[in-house]
């Protein structure tokens, strides 16, 4: 079981508590192998706090460590002593890729500098629901084309610093009433109409995004049962096969009320997985960390989740292009 425990541990990215690195934590991050972790606001003090933890992260974890931050701009951004970068519905107004490559630049040299080489951003989820209550100013605009370029630009201003970014939320969450962060979304439209409008900039971005992140949101057209985050036919058939994707595909927190509320995380984690995701956010306490490892490794143990399909994962780490 221990052999199993190991290749779970490096399909999961955790979250960590306090601001130092404790002997409790870095001996389970060195027991399980885990292979990321994303930092927040509650992890952060100020810049040699903080280098001194990531860097801390990176002996404990490996040459391999992912450390990540959800850096986008405007209200979303956790290292707040930075200069602020603007929102991205302010570098969509301003239609200008010039500015949002630099944009892009700009955070990567300063999330860099902290240790970080992952960046959750820049978001493709178009902005067409004026009752959405979490996307709005982190979305490039309404129109598929014009906030893809802009996103795209801000994207490669990022990697030329070193630092790889990862699109969200597919396939897309711009369109809901509901904030996945506190109950599961449904969007209710034709094939026709995701086609046409909320795939269009994850499609766009598949050629050149390194990594997506999953949507917490049930879209009845595609599967009527499973969200986004656990949809074979969504996460295999739409992104792997139909838009020929092969980036990193991670999941949104599976501590969010819309998955943790009604899966439980560990068999939330494995469906996923079985799905077609890569890698899931394991962002929950350390006791439900270790559910979500142990479930894993159990799917692996018992041939759910299939032994080729986690070793490709060690070849998909995601990095600058």
């Amino acid at each position: 079981m221990n052999d199993y425990l190991d290749l779970a541990g490096q399909l999961v990215m955790v979250r960590l508590f306090g601001t130092e690195l404790d002997a409790e934590t870095d001996a389970f991050l060195r027991t399980y192998r885990i292979r990321g972790a994303c930092l927040f606001r509650q992890n952060m003090r100020d810049a040699p706090q903080l280098t001194r933890f990531t860097g801390a992260l990176r002996d404990a974890i490996g040459p391999e460590s992912l450390i990540a931050i959800d850096q986008e701009g405007g209200a979303v951004v956790r290292s707040t002593w930075v200069p602020a970068p603007p929102a991205a519905m302010g570098l969509g107004a301003a239609d200008d890729t010039d500015l949002a490559y630099r944009t892009g630049a700009a955070v990567a040299r300063a999330v860099k500098a902290l240790g970080f080489n992952w960046n959750f951003a820049p978001v493709l989820d178009l902005n067409n629901n004026p009752r959405n209550p979490v996307i709005a100013e982190r979305s490039f605009g309404a129109d598929p084309d014009q906030a893809t370029r802009i996103a795209l630009a801000w994207m490669e201003g990022s990697e030329r610093e070193g630092v790889a970014c990862c699109v969200k939320h597919f396939p897309g969450h711009g369109d809901t009433h509901v904030d996945s962060h506190r109950d599961l979304p449904y969007v209710d439209k034709s094939r026709t109409e995701l086609e046409q409008f909320e795939f269009a900039p994850f499609r766009i971005a598949a050629p050149h995004a390194p990594a997506m992140m999953t949507a917490h949101i049930v879209y009845p057209a595609l599967d009527p049962v499973n969200p986004a985050t656990m949809s074979h036919a969504i996460l295999t058939g739409v992104l792997r096969e139909q838009f020929g994707y092969d980036g990193v595909i991670i999941t949104d927190g599976m501590d969010m009320h819309a998955i943790a509320g009604r899966y439980g995380v560990g068999h939330a984690a494995v469906l996923a997985l079985v799905a077609g995701a890569d890698m899931v956010m394991a962002l929950g306490t350390p006791v439900t960390q270790e559910e979500t490892i142990d479930a894993i490794a159990r799917a692996i143990e018992s041939g759910e989740l299939p032994m080729a399909d986690v070793e490709d994962v060690g070849y998909t780490t995601p990095g600058p292009t």
